[in-house]
């Protein structure tokens, strides 16, 4: 008879940190960020540009997001499907994040085709041919995007709820890949000016990650990306973004059966001093299932299928909000009962509350990090947000430091009833009166 090993014993985790980069520059002046990541035979690239939606003109909001879609279309020296063609024969993938704060284009390849992929990805930012068809098809499906939008209850939500909690003149309030009238004035002239004017080497960093063994992937983008200049580059600042006044708001929608909800406020980004405090209690209130709010409204009442908090940081500022779909004749209820959860005055955050949060940030970081891709979008989100290389591993640390008591605190002082604004998006003949009923008495319906 054979019996089996015992198992092993669950130890704690094992230190772990974020990769530490090699720092350098090309002779144009764009920064490096070299992660060597052994074993990550997919190299990533991410070419971080400073160039915040700031630098879009009011009347052509959007212009950033086609200029940047339609790099990969072709270059001057591969136009069209070529270029593509090109790309693939290489295992390349060619893709773009845009967020208020700067651009990111992103190179993903194995590694030992990264010299003729990075030569392509530089000519696809530094000339790209960016022709009238690929700009006009591009402002299509851009607009196409935005009436898909808009006919879906949860982003009509979250867009209105950016509008109602930043001010007008915030670049915030305002879809990011512009709204269905600026977009539609874009032209190629203007995407053509506007990657003249914009893109450039001033400002950027180059993030390399992955298993360089016998590989100088510096001198490599050095070969590519060191001979672009821009004399007439112009960089534009970030703009802090600006609270909107308080705001309650049912956009109606006829015969819905269940409504969207965002109910939260103006916020603090990641430097405030509290961070840390306040990513344990989003937690424990709103992002783990058996959170607060999960617990009572999903798994005692059934009122939705799943309810969360989240903070949203900006470079400067932000948002949070509570959010989920609910049955429309309890969308009243819902609120009521998320308004006592949120007060935490009698029922402060507790010691195995907090335990658990921690746990879940310090465990699931060694896996976010895992990849070569993961490492430098992260670095190219540091950088974006004008956080330090080892942010990741001074939050960490910081979460070390936090108690029920802090948590506890800061969410008080940043989470006040009485200054949150509220978007439902649902029938308004059915919800309207009963958020009226449950403390909304300044409610605003608006048509969709």
């Amino acid at each position: 008879m054979t019996t089996s090993p015992s198992q092993p014993p669950v130890g704690p985790p094992g230190a772990w940190s974020f990769p530490t980069p090699v720092e350098g520059a090309l002779r144009n002046g764009i920064r490096t960020l070299t992660f060597d990541r052994p074993g990550q035979h997919v190299v990533s690239a991410h070419l971080v540009l400073d160039l915040p939606l700031d630098a879009e003109e009011r009347d052509l909001e959007g212009v950033a997001t086609i200029t940047a879609r339609v790099l990969d279309e072709g270059s001057r020296a591969h136009p069209g499907e070529e270029f593509a063609e090109l790309v693939e024969t290489e295992g390349a993938g060619f893709g773009v994040e845009l967020t208020l704060a700067g651009t990111q284009l992103v190179l993903d390849v194995p590694a030992s085709r990264l010299d003729r992929a990075l030569e392509l990805f530089a000519e696809a930012v530094t000339t790209p041919a960016l022709a009238d068809d690929d700009v006009r098809r591009h402002v299509t499906l851009r607009l196409a995007e935005i009436e898909q939008a808009q006919a879906n209850s949860a982003q009509t939500a979250t867009h209105t709820f950016k509008a109602v909690t930043f001010d007008a003149g915030s670049r915030a309030s305002r879809m990011n890949g512009g709204e269905a009238a600026t977009v539609a004035a874009v032209t190629p002239d203007a995407v053509r000016a506007f990657h003249a004017r914009h893109y450039g080497p001033a400002g950027a960093t180059l993030v390399l990650a992955g298993d360089f063994s016998g590989l100088d992937p510096v001198a490599l983008a050095e070969t590519h990306l060191g001979g672009w200049r821009n004399d007439a580059q112009v960089r534009v600042p970030y703009r802090a973004p600006a609270p909107g006044g308080r705001s309650t708001v049912v956009v109606d929608r006829p015969g819905a059966v269940q409504a969207d909800v965002r109910f939260g406020a103006f916020s603090v980004d990641r430097t405030d001093p509290r961070w840390a405090d306040l990513t344990v209690a989003s937690y424990a209130m709103g992002g783990a299932f058996l959170s607060r709010l999960n617990a009572v409204l999903r798994e005692d009442k059934g009122y939705t299928y799943g309810v969360r908090m989240a903070f949203s940081p900006m470079r400067s500022g932000g948002s949070f909000a509570v959010q989920g779909s609910f049955r429309t004749e309890v969308v009243a209820d819902a609120l009521r009962l998320t308004r006592e959860l949120l007060q935490t005055a009698e029922r402060p955050f507790t010691e195995d509350e907090v335990r658990e949060a921690v746990a879940y940030f310090v465990g699931v970081s060694p896996l976010r990090y895992a990849t070569a891709d993961g490492v430098a979008e992260q670095a190219g989100t540091n950088l974006l947000l004008g956080l330090p290389v080892d942010y990741v591993d001074r939050s960490l640390a910081a979460l070390a430091d936090v108690t029920p008591a802090s948590a506890t605190r800061a969410f008080q002082e940043l989470v006040r009833l009485d200054e949150l604004g509220l978007v439902v998006v649902g029938d308004a003949d059915v919800v309207a009166e009963p958020l009226r009923a449950v403390g909304f008495p300044d409610l605003e319906v608006r048509p969709r």
